[in-house]
């Protein structure tokens, strides 16, 4: 059995290492980054093509010495959708987004008891890997039928109490992500019980005025 803290603190490095090295050849920041992975993945999920290349370049590294790492492949699979989002041609767009679903499913498979109780970043491994597939799935293509799939097991795992039990903060990006999923597939009635969730929780957090802001202009 892996050692889970281990891989944790190697993944952090290395992504440190990395992304400073990338900025500071680039000279864009003066100062080198100190981001952790997940700040890297959303700025992944917010369309930043370079980010999403380097997460995933060094996700790929990593899961050759942790092949079988729930979270590694969690990760990996939702990096591969968007690089299928930012891919130019339709093959490689399809064939990015079959080996994202392939690594979504693989990181389910392999998903334990043991990652309901290691903390991930305010939260746990399994609540991290769960969302990454869900919100991925919703994000697919219709073809792919694996949308409705993403929203039941988001749905299943927000209205969990041991997802409650964790304080917003750390699930903001969740219930963002859930928002921006359901709206993705049309689903108005969710996102707006998402987002006013959201409200009840953190009304003035950056996130929920965001989820506000988007179920409006979908409602207009």
């Amino acid at each position: 059995m892996r050692n889970s803290l281990w891989v944790q603190c190697l993944f952090a490095t290395v992504l440190t290492v990395a992304f400073s090295l990338s900025l500071t050849l680039a000279r864009v920041d003066a100062s080198p980054a100190t981001k952790s992975l997940q700040e890297f993945y959303l700025d992944a999920t917010l369309g930043n093509a370079k980010a999403s290349a380097q997460v995933l370049e060094t996700i790929e590294n990593l899961l050759i010495q942790y092949p079988n790492d729930p979270l590694l492949t969690a990760y990996y699979g939702s990096t591969l959708s968007m690089k299928a989002r930012d891919a130019w041609l339709p093959w490689n767009r399809q064939k990015f987004v079959a080996a994202g679903v392939s690594s979504l499913n693989k990181s389910l498979a392999l998903l334990t008891e043991e990652a309901f109780e290691t903390p991930y970043y305010g939260l746990n491994e399994g609540i991290y890997i769960q969302s990454l597939a869900a919100i991925s799935f919703m994000h697919m293509p219709t073809h792919l039928n694996q949308r409705q799939r993403g929203l039941e097991i988001l749905s299943a795992m927000m209205n969990s109490d041991s997802f409650h039990y964790y304080p917003f903060g750390p699930r903001a990006w969740i219930h963002i992500g859930a928002v921006k999923g359901a709206l993705e597939m049309g689903e108005i009635q969710f996102a707006n019980r998402w987002a006013n969730e959201m409200k009840m929780l953190a009304p003035t957090h950056p996130l929920t005025r965001e989820a506000l802001t988007l179920v409006k202009e979908a409602k207009i």
